[in-house]
């Protein structure tokens, strides 16, 4: 079984694009607020922002997951406003969705992650490592994911699963539309490759990764490098 968060726009929808053509036979999970509208795959529809959905989300996926071969961690948001009057309101939603989100599910699955020797992937984002003007709120969430997530690796990697981070570098999505134009600059200044990845390609890289997941386990992957 694979589950995607995220699923219905960006790198979250090609990657269930991909893996519901590369493994049709396997069971495809696939939450967010909007419909993916991807064959052969089960919506679910939780907002992951909101405290009593993730509650019933988790409920709902410990009852129906048994054996989990891959999750994958996608959704996002980004709240970009000044570092002089951040939103609380903004601040717990990014939260919410950026962290809390991620490592609780995977916490909740640990026993059906053990029983695949599964793959529990999150993308994080360079962003946990630069200072974005604007995006204090969004840099802060993928920092404490960033270290959430090196903590479940170092207590439940014995179980036999492979934890991996990705930290791709700026990607054209949905959410990093709205980005202002120095805003996007400044991110693209800080990639050490000339070429500017594609959703589809970060997909690619990811579903491929699976595979080979035993030997990174536990890695940071920056994904279309960064300047040092």
């Amino acid at each position: 079984m694979f589950i995607i968060t995220g699923a219905s726009s960006g790198i979250g929808r090609e990657i269930a694009l991909l893996l519901a053509s590369k493994y049709p036979d396997k069971e495809l999970k696939l939450i967010s607020r909007r419909d993916p509208k991807i064959v052969d795959s089960e919506w679910l529809q939780y907002d992951l922002s909101d405290k009593h959905q993730l509650h019933e989300l988790v409920s709902e996926l410990k009852q129906r997951v048994h054996k989990l071969d891959l999750i994958v961690h996608c959704a996002g948001v980004m709240k970009s406003q000044s570092s002089s009057s951040l939103s609380i309101e903004d601040s717990v939603e990014s939260f919410m969705v950026n962290t809390i989100a991620p490592l609780c599910i995977t916490s909740s699955l640990s026993r059906q992650l053990a029983k695949a020797r599964g793959v529990a992937v999150v993308i994080s984002s360079i962003a946990s490592k630069l200072d974005i003007p604007g995006e204090c709120i969004y840099s802060a969430t993928k920092s404490g994911l960033d270290k959430g997530f090196e903590t479940l690796s170092a207590d439940l990697s014995r179980l036999g699963i492979n934890f991996l981070k990705v930290h791709p570098v700026m990607i054209d999505t949905p959410m990093t539309s709205q980005l202002t134009e120095s805003q996007k600059d400044y991110m693209h200044q800080q990639r050490a490759t000339k070429k500017e990845p594609t959703a589809r390609e970060l997909a690619e890289f990811i579903v491929g990764l699976r595979e080979y997941s035993h030997y990174a386990t536990g890695s940071s992957i920056y994904f279309g490098g960064i300047r040092r």
